[in-house]
């Protein structure tokens, strides 16, 4: 399979497929819909989700049963199968001597030549390289815990996400990350192998006295909100769009069952978004104290805070903590703060109707009259005049990317 194969197969799925014509077979009569049999080694909800979507629009009976007891039936007469099998070769075996179609799911190619869609491993690399770059890193890396294919792939399509834009690249499992402190990686952003993994490189940094995000943040792939969200730290992650994954494999099971030739590569779906937590809602930063109050102010800046209770949060003095803050990121504590609340108020000012009073209130201005004097010093333009302007552009979020770096001082903190 070369470079141009993947390119082709994965173009072939950017647009949402239609199911095939389902030629006279009547939803009302069973015998003449298409029997089409789920058996997952690895039950992963978001591609049964996508399967039964493609079914349900095919007219398909799909037959789920062996979704999660990880067996097989004794036999089967239907017309075709989707699969992930995994690393058994028991499901492997079975599906070869099937005499329909099968479709597989996930990173195991290299052990049957099934036709296969699965998440692209660069795409997701590349995301996260550009990601952790965007914020001021220049060292990054890959964590694993399982050594198996899935976490193979992603790590090597790290180092060449990485080497490709000139960052240092490191890599290691998840027992071996306190490591990293004496290889003088820190600020480091971190890519792991999946969501479990990153929860489980939270606790290996919080054992080795690392903090999340001022030290490491760390990313990971899933974005399964119930591991995500309830971490000690809450973990930032890339969604692979597993559920299209589900339904992609369906659409190329429709092709075959209709007659048509499997693709000469795997189908790779490209990942949506990276969902942004606190555990990579950070800038990188060297000065562990500056990082320190920078994280405070993300996690504060809504509320009415002072340059008082930023330096408190760090141990040093505001006199000290300002220097140190101008000397890391070029601007001041308040211009951070008042920059953040820019930002704030322009994405509510576009995406909701809130009153401008509301806006003021949640950006953390306290006040009309604040909210209006600082806006128009940061944006050149008052709220509701930028309100107006995006609507009648109809772009739906008109923030400026370089609103807190082109910041200038204005008053104090409330």
């Amino acid at each position: 399979m070369t470079k141009d194969d993947l390119q082709t197969d994965s173009q072939t799925s950017a647009k949402a497929p239609q199911p095939e014509p389902l030629s006279g077979r009547s939803i009302a009569n069973p015998r003449a819909r298409r029997r089409v049999l789920l058996v997952l080694q690895y039950y992963d909800y978001r591609h049964h989700s996508g399967v039964a979507r493609y079914a349900a629009e095919a007219g398909w009976i799909l037959e789920d049963a062996y979704t999660q007891v990880r067996t097989m039936p004794a036999s089967w007469n239907g017309d075709g199968i989707i699969s992930f099998h995994g690393p058994s070769v028991e499901f492997i075996d079975w599906l070869k001597r099937a005499t329909t179609p099968v479709v597989d799911i996930g990173e195991y190619d290299e052990l049957s030549h099934f036709p296969r869609v699965k998440t692209d491993a660069h795409k997701i690399a590349r995301m996260a390289v550009e990601h952790f770059s965007s914020k001021g890193y220049r060292n990054v890396g890959f964590v694993w815990e399982l050594d198996n294919v899935v976490a193979w792939r992603r790590k090597e399509a790290m180092r060449i996400a990485a080497e490709a834009m000139g960052l240092k690249y490191f890599e290691m499992p998840v027992d071996r990350v306190g490591d990293l402190r004496m290889a003088g990686a820190f600020p480091i952003g971190l890519l792991t192998a999946n969501d479990g993994t990153a929860v489980r490189t939270l606790r290996a940094c919080q054992d080795a006295d690392i903090q999340v995000p001022e030290q490491a943040a760390i990313l990971g792939v899933d974005n399964f909100e119930y591991r995500c969200l309830p971490a000690a730290v809450p973990i930032s992650s890339i969604d692979p769009d597993q559920e299209r994954v589900g339904y992609e494999a369906a659409a190329l099971l429709d092709k075959l069952m209709n007659g048509q030739a499997a693709p000469t590569g795997p189908i790779l779906v490209q990942p949506t978004k990276i969902a942004e937590r606190e555990s990579t809602n950070m800038l990188a930063v060297t000065d562990l104290e500056v990082a320190r109050a920078l994280r405070y102010i993300i996690l504060n800046y809504r509320r009415r805070i002072g340059l008082g209770e930023v330096s408190a949060a760090t141990g040093l003095s505001l006199r000290r903590l300002q220097t140190r803050f101008k000397d890391s990121l070029g601007r001041t504590i308040l211009q951070e703060i008042n920059g953040r609340r820019v930002q704030c108020a322009q994405e509510l000012l576009a995406q909701s109707n809130s009153k401008i009073r509301a806006v003021a209130a949640s950006a953390g201005f306290g006040s009309v009259v604040k909210l209006i004097r600082v806006f128009k010093q940061y944006v050149g333009t008052s709220p509701k005049r930028f309100r107006r302007q995006v609507r009648i552009a109809g772009r739906g979020m008109a923030a400026e990317a370089g609103v807190i770096e082109a910041a200038t001082e204005t008053g104090d903190a409330e």
